[in-house]
């Protein structure tokens, strides 16, 4: 859900800010999933891992986007 949410988001509504608060929510998302999978399942929390960097990578890209660009009110959407 959360990412159908961000694609949504940052490509379609092209809200790169939106866009980011929900990606960090993505990154708890994972991380505690990855948490709770180590209580369960050492190995399969391992697992998890490279999928919590790639989120981080992508929030910093996301984080560097929006950052660059200013927000600007556009009723229709256009680009």
């Amino acid at each position: 859900m959360l990412n159908a949410g961000w694609n949504w988001l940052f490509f379609k509504a092209r809200r790169p800010r939106w866009a980011l608060a929900e990606i960090l929510l993505m990154e708890v998302s994972s991380l505690d999933l990855t948490r709770r999978a180590a209580h369960v399942d050492r190995a399969a929390a391992r697992m998890f891992i490279p999928y919590a960097g790639w989120v981080a990578f992508a929030t910093a890209l996301n984080a560097s986007i929006a950052r660059r660009n200013p927000t600007r009110h556009n009723p229709k959407g256009q680009p």
